[in-house]
């Protein structure tokens, strides 16, 4: 069974790489159905995110999960411009 993927990257605004890790690591700790694997990391003000999910249409539903939007919006101030998404697509396993 294949599982979709998405890796992204982020700036955020001068010296708010830590503010914006400290707001995405919570969403880690949240009931997403479908999620099989949430992982960031972060150099300075750099931050990395690997998803893997169910479907596509798994993530699309979490993103309308109440406690995924606040964090999300929360993030939002602390981001340099839009996230540049590296990969999505199905993995190979």
């Amino acid at each position: 069974m294949s599982h979709w993927v998405w890796v992204f990257q982020m700036k955020a605004t001068e010296g708010n790489g830590q503010k914006i890790a400290d707001i995405l690591k919570q969403v880690s700790a949240l009931d997403m159905p479908g999620n099989i694997k949430y992982n960031m990391a972060i150099d300075g003000d750099t931050i990395c995110g690997y998803e893997e999910w169910e479907s596509k249409e798994a993530h699309a539903a979490s993103m309308q999960i109440p406690e995924v939007m606040e964090l999300i919006s929360q993030a939002f101030p602390f981001i340099d411009g839009k996230p540049k998404m590296l990969f999505e697509g199905e993995n190979i396993n």
